[in-house]
C-alpha cells in the first residue's frame, strides 16, 4: 500500500541549508571543493558488482563535484568498470541529502544507500549473526530506469529479510541534465524520504533495532550490454544533519500520528486480541516476509499434491483470562488476476472458521469476517492452514468481544499473550 501524508505535513518548512527540515543543524558535509578526495573521511570502493569492477580511478574531484565514470574496459574479469566512495564515520539518526546530476547511460545502476557494516567486498556480509539491520536506498536509479524514473526503498537483512519499503517515482526534471537533491530522514520513529525538499514517504521504523550506517556514492554495471560510450555521475556534496531531542519530540508528533492514523480505530467497546501472524510460535512452511512497509506471513508457492499437512500449518495459542464468545476478523491478502484463488483456513480449537481467506476480491490487503467462536478461559489454540498452496498472505488477526466492531486500515498492535512467551515482541 502507498500512503500519501497529509497537506499539513507536506508544507512543513525548510529551514537553513536548502531542504534540510525545520530545527536540524549541519553537523558534516562535503561540498567536494578540494581538488583531490578527502580520505580522512571516504575510502574508495573497490569490489566486483554486478558486471563491473569498482576502481579508485574512476572517482575524480572535478570543478566542486565528485564524478564517477562509467568505463567499457576489461578488469578483474568484469567487462565494465565503475566507482564509488563510503564515508568512514559511522551515522545514525539525522537528515541525509546529495545533489547529483545522473549519467542515464543505459545499463548502469547509480545509487545514494547506506550499508550496516563498512565492508568493501560485500556490504551486507555478516548480517545473520547481527540481531536486526537495515539497508536505506536514498536513490537507486536502477539499469532499466529512465531518465524521470528513480527507486527508494529499505530492505531490513536480519532477522526478516525483504523490503520494509519499495517504492517508485517519476519525475518532471531531468535527472540526466539537472542535479537535483534526494534526502532520507532516519529516526527511531520514522524514515522519510525526499526528492527536491518534497517528501515522498513515511515509513514506520518503530519497532525496528536502531544502529549505525555508513552512506555510499556509488555507480556500477548492471547489464551485460550496458553503454559502450563513457559516462560519468556527478555528486555536488554530500550533507549530514543533527537534530537536538527536544526539538525531534516536537517534529516526531505528525508524523506519529500520520503512521497511527493508517492502523484505523484499533478500541472496540468489548475485549479485543489482536495477533500478529508473523508471531505466531509455530510457523511450518509459513515464511515472513515484507510487504507494502507491513510483515506478514506467505504460503507455499505452488500446490504439491500429499504435502504433509503440519508443513502447511502455523500454530499458537494465546492465553484468555475469561470465557466468552468472539467474532474472528482476519486481514489477508487477494489479488488482481486469480482473484480468490490463494488462500487459507483459519481454526480456532481445532474448530475451523465458516469460510476462507484470501478471497475478498479486492487487490491488496482487507479484512474479512470469519464468524463467531467461543473461547474458553485459558489457552486456546489458532492455526493457520495453507489451503491453495499458492501464495497464500496473511497479516493479523482480531477475537472481539464487540459483535458490532469492523476493523479498518492495519488493525492494532499484538496484545494476545502467547503461550510460552514473556512478552508480545511488537514487530511494527
Amino acid at each position: 500500500m502507498k500512503h500519501c501524508l497529509p497537506l499539513a505535513l507536506l508544507l512543513i518548512s525548510l529551514y537553513g541549508y536548502p531542504q534540510a527540515p525545520a530545527n536540524y543543524a549541519l553537523a558534516w558535509a562535503d561540498e567536494f571543493n578540494t581538488t583531490t578526495l578527502d580520505t580522512a573521511n571516504w575510502r574508495y570502493r573497490i569490489d566486483g558488482s554486478g558486471n563491473s569492477y569498482q576502481r579508485p580511478e574512476n572517482v575524480v574531484v572535478d570543478n566542486g563535484k565528485v564524478r564517477i565514470d562509467l568505463k567499457k574496459e576489461n578488469y578483474q574479469n568484469k567487462s565494465y568498470t565503475g566507482g564509488g566512495i563510503i564515508t568512514k564515520v559511522p551515522r545514525r539518526f539525522g537528515y541525509y541529502e546529495v545533489s547529483v546530476k545522473l549519467s542515464g547511460k543505459y545499463g548502469w545502476h547509480e545509487a545514494f544507500w547506506t550499508t550496516f557494516i563498512n565492508s568493501l567486498t560485500n556490504p551486507n556480509s555478516g548480517y545473520q549473526q547481527l540481531p536486526g539491520r537495515i539497508e536505506i536506498d536514498c536513490f537507486e536509479h536502477y539499469s532499466e530506469h529512465n531518465a524521470h524514473y528513480f527507486s527508494y526503498g529499505a530492505i531490513e537483512w536480519a532477522p526478516v529479510q525483504g523490503n520494509i519499503n519499495r517504492d517508485y517515482h517519476t519525475t518532471v526534471p531531468d535527472l540526466t541534465t539537472t542535479y537535483n537533491t534526494f534526502g532520507f530522514e532516519y529516526t527511531p520513529d520514522y524514515l522519510n524520504y525526499f526528492f527536491n525538499g518534497t517528501l515522498l514517504k513515511t515509513v514506520d521504523m518503530r519497532g525496528q533495532i536502531p544502529h549505525d550506517f555508513y552512506l555510499w556514492l556509488t555507480t556500477i554495471a548492471k547489464k551485460p550490454d550496458a553503454a559502450d560510450s563513457a559516462g560519468s555521475v556527478f555528486f555536488d556534496y554530500l550533507r549530514c544533519y543533527e537534530i537536538s531531542p527536544a526539538n525531534y519530540n516536537t517534529r516526531k508528533v505528525p508524523f506519529i500520528h500520520y503512521l497511527d492514523s493508517l492502523r484505523g480505530t484499533t478500541h472496540s467497546t468489548g475485549r479485543d486480541l489482536w495477533m500478529e501472524a508473523e508471531d505466531f510460535t509455530q510457523l511450518g512452511n509459513w515464511t515472513r516476509e515484507w510487504e507494502n512497509s507491513t510483515q506478514v506471513i506467505k504460503g507455499f508457492t505452488a500446490n504439491v499434491p500429499g504435502r504433509d499437512s503440519t508443513a502447511l500449518k502455523a500454530v499458537t495459542h494465546i492465553i484468555v483470562d475469561s470465557a466468552a464468545t468472539y467474532t474472528l476478523w482476519v486481514r489477508a491478502r487477494d489479488f488482481t488476476t486469480a482473484q480468490g484463488t490463494r488462500n487459507f483456513k483459519v481454526l480456532i480449537n481445532g474448530v475451523p472458521a465458516s469460510r476462507l481467506f484470501g478471497d475478498h476480491g479486492t487487490n491488496g490487503y482487507a479484512w474479512e469476517n470469519g464468524g463467531r467462536f467461543y473461547l474458553p478461559a485459558g489457552f486456546n489454540k489458532i492455526e493457520l492452514f495453507d489451503q491453495s498452496q499458492y501464495y497464500a498472505r496473511c497479516d493479523r488477526l482480531l477475537l472481539t468481544t464487540d459483535t458490532g466492531f469492523v476493523p479498518q486500515g492495519l488493525g492494532g498492535s499484538q496484545n494476545a499473550l502467547y503461550k510460552g512467551r514473556t512478552s508480545t515482541g511488537q514487530r511494527k
